[in-house]
């Protein structure tokens, strides 16, 4: 009996378990393993081809540059779009964009994606909200402010001098978004990048452009000041 509990357990974590890193972490070889082969791949010059198409010719006629997953979570539909370094197995991440069929709150984010939810509940991680734009590779009609998150960590190796930035495209019940006081933990996630980006642009923008708000994805995180629209500090003479 011992022995059966102890092979469910170990099923279990097979099962449920999440990588030793996630996102910039992941290469094509392991985004194949943890969300199953990708559907669609467009090409550089905007061209999309199905799987079958690219594995017969596609590949010697095009260079890849996005591929398309399809996915489920919690009965919620999810595109995930994905650039990679390269075209090898082991190319590292270079972006993901997921787009859930339906949006989802917040408080929602580790049920629905929980292999991604150390990135943004981590020591190293600081959210914070923007009224400029945050990242080309949101597709969705944006709010005039973004939500981001930024895990200030280098990625070290070939990629240092790089950190993870996690932009997410906010909404009010399907309504636009245009002050970040109106952020909390019910607020929706239309979609949302993880890509990288300069170290230099973290130190730049952090408590500029970018102003930090509590990290609602961690339930009873510590408030932060409340971010500033732009023009508050020359309406106030400073």
């Amino acid at each position: 009996m011992k022995k059966m509990i102890l092979a469910g357990l170990a099923l279990c974590i097979l099962l449920t378990g999440t990588p030793a890193f996630a996102g910039l972490g992941d290469t094509r070889e392991t985004i194949g393993q943890q969300y199953g082969d990708y559907r669609l791949v467009i090409d550089t010059d905007n061209q999309p081809w199905t799987k079958e198409q690219w594995e017969k010719s596609g590949y010697k006629k095009a260079q890849a540059d996005t591929f398309t997953y399809r996915f489920r979570r919690d009965d919620i539909g999810i595109g995930m779009d994905v650039k990679y370094e390269g075209d090898k197995p082991g190319s590292f991440v270079r972006m993901q964009r997921f787009t859930p069929d339906m949006p989802f709150q917040i408080k929602d984010f580790q049920k629905m994606f929980p292999e991604l939810y150390p990135l943004v509940s981590s020591a190293d991680s600081v959210a914070f909200a923007t009224y400029k734009e945050l990242s080309r590779n949101l597709m969705e009609k944006n709010s005039p402010v973004s939500m981001g998150v930024a895990v200030k960590t280098d990625l070290g190796g070939s990629r240092k001098g790089y950190f993870t930035l996690l932009a997410f495209n906010v909404q009010d019940e399907g309504r636009l978004i245009k002050d970040a006081k109106y952020i909390d933990a019910n607020t929706y996630i239309r979609e949302f990048t993880i890509e990288r980006t300069y170290l230099s642009v973290l130190k730049d923008n952090l408590n500029g452009e970018w102003q930090e708000i509590r990290n609602f994805f961690v339930p009873n995180s510590k408030p932060a000041a409340s971010p500033t629209k732009p023009g508050d500090k020359k309406k106030s003479g400073k």
